[in-house]
């Protein structure tokens, strides 16, 4: 199966994904940590961002917002190009959903997407004005 690393939409991010049902552990919610993050890097890189792949395919994402409300669920809005076999697919309006878990002791953070084709685990800021996630070996900030 062809894999190609999405954000994520991060991503949206497409990874492989399991069949295997995945229960989000207890959480503690915090309203601090609710609103809207703005990817600004990956990998250090500012966007856009391009990933070339062995086959010649690639991925270019162009904007990645995630909104994480209260409730323990986020929704991302994306704006990606793909080359598959030479074919280009121009996504200006991409994105994902699903639940989040956050510890308020530690910050630590996991989105899950619905489709369970997204992980991606990080953390916040104190200030809550950044949002760091990582996905495979790819680092991806958000910001405020």
């Amino acid at each position: 199966m062809r894999q190609i690393l999405a954000l994520l939409a991060l991503a949206t991010a497409v990874a492989c994904g399991g069949s295997e049902t995945v229960t989000p552990p207890q959480q503690s919610q915090s309203a601090a940590f609710s609103g809207t993050y703005v990817l600004q890097t990956v990998n250090d890189k500012a966007l856009p961002v391009t990933w070339n792949f062995n086959s010649g395919d690639s991925l270019t994402i162009r904007s990645y917002s995630i909104s994480i409300n209260g409730s323990g669920s986020w929704t991302s809005a994306t704006s990606e190009r793909f080359t598959t076999g030479g074919q280009v697919t121009d996504q200006p309006n991409g994105g994902q959903s699903g639940s989040y878990t956050y510890d308020a002791a530690t910050k630590a953070v996991t989105l899950i997407s619905t489709d369970q084709s997204t992980f991606l685990n990080g953390s916040v800021s104190a200030d809550f004005t950044a949002l760091t996630l990582a996905q495979n070996t790819d680092v991806f900030v958000f910001k405020r």
